[in-house]
């Protein structure tokens, strides 16, 4: 009986211990992988909630400050009439100081504590405002503000609470101003702001009764969530995870106090719902890592298993052959793993190429869309692990929505003839209605703006763009120069000019990426392919016609979508503009600060542009008072634009 070869073994152990250490680092790159992406989910929601908190305290505040301002005036008002004006004139006066405030009413006390004047709005019951002097607390002195604990409607439960300032007269208290701020309009604000999916935007009290919640709570409503209210966002600091003390769910929570007033913004997320993406992404990790693995694994264990065939092989052979197979113990073993590697990148190819078949047929955003873009993931590195086998071998050798066509080619067209050179004439037939095409917009506004630019290029003397656009039903299938359509409704676009054609070398070629006949510079060569590319993926085709001298046609078919309304035109507004005030502007990009500069003069300030937030920071140490208003960029070196701010 032969022995195999000294080291025969050895070597086995030795690609066995490597493949092992590939697998193992493969598995613990994914594990890392992995916990970055949680801290990285970590971060955006700490960011996102303590933003949203704090933006919305201070919305809270700059409405608390406008009543205040009202109560203020009104108070003023009083003190100097000494109570002595009509009732209708003091109720006219006092519905216009509300007019546009979330205020259900004013109502005006003497310093018994009597009635003298007040509106309610007609969004509070009768039965509500029955008797005023329950809007109107007792103060024993001063003219401070003070914030009374909320009430209910007796009719249909509308919460609102009072917010009271005294009456000085000639140094002595006289009276109070009280208005009713209506915590329905809160409601409705954080309504409107639509939090997602586990979320939830909660004003408290600072003693952490809550006034107003979205989604809605009843049962939650007047109850007292003083931990939460406690949680009060600092300079810098992010949101937390706790535990809730009413229901038990663990939620991300960032509160900040509404500045000036006794309340507070609390903004919270569900922890299920903050790490759904990240969960579901370390599913598919999870997955991939273990279909990569085996697949690895199988590959090496392949590998052995032929090394071990050849040493049984070799072990029945003449000992003459002793030599030959120690000169070509290396050659036999990139042969073995070729011929594996072979066979199993046929598989892959398989695998790859109905994948992508698939992928093809199958929308974007959906879940099996999802999870089979992960397959094709995984299949390409394993296609990089049988390439690099290979080479051992071998020894060194965007969602779709119905747009309205005829808009689209009109916007397109409005945009083109601001440039049109003198010498090109243009001339438009559209007739498609409401036609409405499946289809992302932008791309849509690239493939006519794309053909009507080489068009306009194709006459360099004077001539004709014609552009076409009309619905076609088609009874049958049909074969156009680039693609088949099958039978149906299309809508038609059709470019014209009065060019010189396509010479048949560019013709075969036009399409292709990257290809062009313009000089270096001018042109990238992705227009057309973008355009077949876009016209391919809606269902379309294209249709070129070329005569020599005559000029060239393209025509593009898409499925009609049925019809759809025409856009509304964007109502035009007047831009508000400065009256001197001195912005200053600051960003690490200097074409970006010059284009702020420019942007500012015209509108009436006056622009104070700088490139370093270092320098930026030192000018407005010098003049303070100089400055109204600091722009800046976030992202820059030194100080970023959060620090700048600070």
């Amino acid at each position: 009986m032969h022995l195999p070869p000294p080291g025969r073994a050895s070597l086995r152990r030795r690609i066995a211990a490597v493949g092992a250490v590939l697998v193992v680092a493969f598995a613990a790159s994914s594990v890392y992988d992995v916990w970055r992406s949680y801290r990285q989910s970590l971060d955006a929601t700490n960011q996102e909630l303590t933003t949203l908190s704090r933006a919305l305290a201070e919305q809270a505040a700059r409405g608390f400050q406008s009543v205040d301002l009202v109560m203020r005036d009104t108070a003023s008002w009083y003190a100097a009439s000494g109570g002595a004006v009509p009732s209708d004139f003091a109720r006219q006066r006092l519905a216009e100081h509300a007019s546009g405030l979330p205020v259900l009413g004013i109502a005006v006390g003497d310093a018994q504590g009597v009635p003298r004047y007040s509106w309610f709005s007609s969004r509070l019951p009768a039965q509500d405002v029955a008797d005023p002097a329950r809007f109107i607390p007792w103060r024993d002195a001063g003219a401070a503000l003070d914030i009374r604990a909320s009430l209910a409607s007796a009719v249909d439960q509308r919460a609102y609470f009072v917010l009271s300032r005294g009456v000085e007269r000639y140094g002595r208290f006289s009276g109070t101003v009280n208005a009713l701020i209506d915590l329905d309009d809160f409601q409705q604000f954080y309504r409107a702001i639509g939090a997602g999916v586990g979320d939830r935007i909660m004003l408290l009290r600072d003693d952490g009764l809550l006034l107003a919640s979205q989604p809605p709570s009843a049962e939650a409503m007047g109850k007292s969530f003083r931990p939460l209210a406690a949680r009060r966002a600092q300079a810098g600091e992010p949101a937390r995870l706790v535990v809730s003390t009413y229901d038990q769910v663990p939620r991300f929570i960032a509160a900040s106090t509404v500045r000036g007033y006794p309340f507070v913004i609390a903004v919270t997320r569900d922890e299920s719902a903050a790490l759904a993406p990240w969960s579901e992404q370390t599913v598919h990790v999870a997955v991939r890592t273990l279909a990569l693995s085996l697949i690895g694994a199988l590959l090496i264990a392949a590998l052995l298993r032929q090394l071990a065939r050849v040493e049984a092989a070799e072990a029945g052979n003449a000992r003459l052959e002793a030599q030959l197979r120690q000169s070509q113990k290396m050659e036999a073993m990139g042969t073995f793993a070729g011929g594996i590697a072979h066979d199993f990148n046929n598989i892959l190819g398989a695998i790859l190429g109905y994948g992508e078949l698939a992928q093809k047929n199958l929308p974007e955003g959906g879940v099996v869309r999802r999870y089979l873009d992960h397959v094709v993931q995984a299949g390409a590195r394993g296609k990089g692990l049988v390439e690099r086998i290979l080479a051992f071998s071998r020894s060194g050798l965007g969602e779709r929505t119905p747009v309205h066509m005829q808009s689209a080619v009109e916007e397109t067209l409005e945009l083109l003839a601001a440039s049109l050179p003198a010498h090109v004439r243009l001339e438009t037939k559209l007739d498609a209605d409401d036609a409405a095409v499946s289809g992302d917009p932008t791309q849509l506004h690239q493939v006519i703006m794309n053909l009507c630019t080489n068009a306009v290029e194709a006459l360099e003397r004077r001539g004709v763009l014609r552009v076409v656009l009309d619905r076609v039903t088609l009874p049958e299938r049909r074969s156009l120069s680039h693609g088949i359509l099958a039978a149906g409704v299309y809508v038609r676009l059709a470019v014209s000019d009065t060019g010189s054609g396509i010479p048949p070398a560019v013709l075969e070629r036009m399409f292709d990426p990257f290809f062009t006949t313009k000089a270096v510079g001018k042109g990238t060569g992705l227009g057309l392919s973008l355009v077949h590319g876009t016209v391919a993926d809606l269902g379309g085709a294209v249709d070129v016609a070329t005569q020599a001298g005559a000029g060239t046609t393209f025509t593009v078919w898409l499925p009609a979508a049925g019809d759809t309304a025409k856009p509304a035109p964007d109502a035009a507004r007047e831009v508000p503009r400065g009256r001197g005030e001195t912005v200053m502007v600051v960003d690490d990009e200097r074409s970006l600060v010059a284009l702020a500069e420019e942007t500012l003069a015209e509108l009436g300030y006056e622009p104070a542009g700088f490139d370093s937030s270092v320098a930026a920071l030192e000018a407005f140490r010098a003049e303070p008072q100089r400055f109204d208003l600091v722009l800046t960029d976030e992202t820059m070196p030194d100080l970023t634009g959060v620090e700048l701010a600070r």
